[in-house]
């Protein structure tokens, strides 16, 4: 709800700049500390680590604008204006992840080894990273009177049911109109022949209703939504602590265990806050993280399992 921290002339410190800018260096500290395991200089983990924050950055936004080339096409200057925001998270895996092959062929080092010793603290990179979203008011969920039964039953056509919301309760597509629902709750919209009450479903939700440039106050007005950026945060964390333990010991380093959990994991965690996303980038009808999501479990299950496979192959 602070994007700045402070600004002095033109430079601006924004929160979500810091995030980044801890992660990278949290994650070089740590990383470097298995530089013996896998037979690498130190150095070598460092440039590693910087090799696939810039790949990820230029991954995320290559992801988003491919998903986006409606809004894109045409203009390669917003293309490239990374500072209006259009990151994505899968996008940004996958790019670290070519950028680490890459390295890895050019310094004929073990691409799983390394990927093992990084992806806790991509893992923990990607929670604090969330810190930035909720400065920014974005990454945000759809409104809290919204229920579950649409949440989870038509989340790929929520567009559609609040536009139903606003026509049916006379409220007209702006966020100060929008703000306005509160006052009308309870209300009942149909949509697809069903009725739907809305009311303040859950006690947490986050008004930006102060902050008119934010991304959530453009969608919903002062309406509360789901924080879905502290819940991706808390879960984030939950599974970097299994992450780190067995990253502690270096014997797991190079079997592929921390990658595949890692893919597990966070394809899991993505899967599942998407139902509560409101600004999701999508592939026709479907939801472009649904889609990416179960790519990642099945791939961390084969690369957990490979061993196996190929003995019974």
């Amino acid at each position: 709800m602070f994007p700045s921290l402070f600004k002095i002339g033109p430079f601006d410190l924004r929160v979500y700049s810091l995030m980044y800018i801890a992660a990278l260096l949290v994650g070089i500290f740590m990383v470097k500390r298995k530089a013996d395991r896998l037979n690498l200089k130190p150095t070598d983990m460092e440039n590693a680590v910087i090799i696939c924050f810039m790949s990820g950055i230029i991954g995320a936004r290559m992801y988003y604008v491919a998903l986006r080339w409606d809004y894109y096409n045409g203009n390669f200057f917003e293309m490239i204006a990374i500072w209006h925001g259009g990151l994505a998270i899968h996008g940004g895996i996958i790019g670290a992840l070519i950028g680490l092959y890459f390295f890895t062929k050019f310094k004929k080092a073990s691409f799983i080894g390394l990927a093992d010793s990084m992806v806790p603290w991509l893992m923990f990179g990607q929670c604090i990273g969330r810190i930035g979203n909720l400065a920014n008011g974005e990454a945000h969920g759809v409104p809290t009177v919204v229920p579950l039964s649409v949440i989870f039953g038509v989340e790929n056509r929520f567009k559609e049911f609040w536009s139903a919301v606003c026509s049916q309760t006379g409220l007209s597509p702006t966020p100060e109109s929008i703000s306005g629902l509160m006052s009308k709750l309870p209300a009942q919209v149909t949509f697809d022949n069903k009725v739907y009450t809305l009311k303040e479903y859950v006690p947490w939700g986050m008004s930006f209703g102060n902050y008119p440039r934010t991304p959530a106050y453009a969608d919903f007005g002062a309406l509360p939504v789901h924080p879905t950026f502290i819940y991706e945060m808390l879960l984030n964390f939950i599974c970097f602590v299994p992450l780190y333990i067995m990253w502690r010991k270096s014997e797991n380093i190079g079997t592929g265990r921390l990658l595949g959990y890692y893919l597990i994991f966070y394809g899991l965690i993505r899967a599942f806050v998407t139902f509560f996303r409101a600004d999701d980038l999508m592939v026709g009808y479907l939801r472009a993280p649904h889609i990416i999501s179960i790519v990642m479990v099945i791939v961390g299950v084969v690369i957990i399992n490979r061993k196996k496979m190929l003995k019974s192959a």
